[in-house]
């Protein structure tokens, strides 16, 4: 409906695509009383980017850019027992457990039985006669893989245009079928969704829809750390990556709206960018992870940087430097950053240290972080005094040692902040 007279819509607003008017005139005439609220941004194709967010005026820092609900929300492929009403983790070892009355899925409790969400699938569930095999041993597990395309599908039946909305996201599906894990999503989810739950669908279509899901979901958590799950919000999805991005996104209330927000200022023209990796870690880690997970090369300005815009992530001390002078803080960085394989050399006196070396020393220190004890601090501030002679501060594994600390800091009975 046009926002001015009655008519049918035919023309979208130039900026922001939001508001529909029946002809050009009506959109000049309601111009002024739209601009205000008028979306900041607008959808663009680019030859190497694809389709690719772009600000349509200039963005203050600080300023939200868009709030989006998402089109689905589910369990990760594999997942820690959750309640399929409301995604809250279950501790099903510590209290009591609460199967669904229908489809006997673990819930919270009775209300969460009766949410719309969980009411649509559930149906599915108790109509096939299938019984779920979740353990109570709060481990992750590959029986929450269906739930998402599941979801997916019944938008097909209920809601066809969300659907249709769905399927249009970008898949990187050849890219995915080559991968093991989608070997055995293959030869699980299919038998599953067309003999078990004799649902109307095929395996092109099921794959697909894993695969937009792998390429363009959210991880959505909640303030108080009980949600840990995917969701799709397909025009937040149309951000392009930069490790120097422009935008951070935060989750609000029960319905996990998405909130978009300018962490600096972005000036009319420019693209609107976030992060699909880890901030925190260095140029090597963060490009293999894109690589794998997104299927891209990025070759961003911090990637291009053998000291990452100064921050020094993935570099090293020089030992040769401190074994002359202890105080020498002399950094070993990489010769070529977008080249895995490339020397690293030493800023100071020049030492020269192999690529797969380097590869190899990041990796044992990856597998000794992930084998601390994380129930005291007792074992990652150790860590951090066996490696201060190799490890500078800003190094990407002192900086998530540090991160995990300060996060362990807070919750410790006794704990008191010495000091400003």
């Amino acid at each position: 409906m046009c926002a001015v007279c009655t008519k049918n819509a035919r023309h979208a607003c130039s900026a922001c695509n939001g508001v529909y008017y029946c002809d050009r005139e009506h959109q000049k005439e309601d111009w002024k009383r739209h601009k205000s609220s008028c979306a900041p941004f607008k959808v663009q194709t680019d030859e190497i980017l694809g389709r690719c967010l772009v600000a349509t005026r200039n963005i203050k820092a600080g300023e939200i850019i868009m709030r989006k609900l998402p089109l689905i929300l589910g369990p990760k492929t594999v997942s820690a027992a959750l309640c399929l009403g409301c995604h809250k983790k279950l501790n099903l070892e510590q209290s009591f457990r609460y199967d669904c009355s229908k489809c006997h899925w673990p819930l919270c409790n009775q209300s969460c039985e009766e949410t719309p969400l969980h009411m649509a699938e559930c149906e599915i569930f108790a109509k096939a006669r299938y019984t779920p095999t979740v353990k109570n041993d709060n481990s992750k597990q590959s029986v929450y893989s269906c739930i998402a395309p599941l979801r997916a599908l019944l938008l097909k039946v209920k809601e066809p245009s969300k659907f249709e909305t769905l399927i249009k996201c970008q898949s990187h599906l050849q890219e995915h079928l080559a991968t093991q894990v989608y070997q055995v999503l293959r030869r699980n989810l299919i038998p599953f969704f067309v003999n078990v739950l004799k649902f109307d669908t095929n395996e092109k279509e099921i794959m697909n829809i894993c695969s937009i899901f792998d390429t363009n979901c959210f991880e959505v958590r909640d303030t108080k750390g009980l949600v840990n799950v995917r969701g799709l919000y397909p025009v937040v999805s149309l951000l392009s990556h930069d490790c120097k991005h422009n935008t951070k996104h935060a989750f609000y209330g029960d319905d996990f709206q998405l909130v978009l927000t300018a962490t600096i200022p972005i000036k009319k023209g420019d693209l609107i960018t976030t992060t699909y990796t880890q901030t925190l870690w260095g140029t090597h880690m963060r490009r293999a992870h894109l690589k794998m997970s997104k299927h891209f090369d990025c070759v961003c300005e911090r990637c291009k940087d053998p000291t990452e815009l100064g921050s020094y992530a993935g570099a090293i001390y020089c030992t040769r430097c401190k074994s002359v002078d202890r105080s020498n803080e002399n950094k070993i960085i990489s010769c070529d950053p977008l080249d895995q394989d490339a020397n690293w050399k030493c800023e100071g006196c020049g030492y020269l240290v192999e690529g797969k070396e380097m590869i190899w020393g990041n990796e044992v220190l990856k597998k000794e972080i992930s084998q601390l004890d994380k129930k005291s601090p007792a074992a990652l501030e150790n860590f951090l005094v066996k490696y201060q002679g190799v490890l500078h501060s800003k190094n990407a594994h002192f900086l998530e040692v540090k991160y995990a600390l300060c996060q362990m800091y807070g919750n410790l009975e006794g704990f008191q902040l010495v000091g400003k």
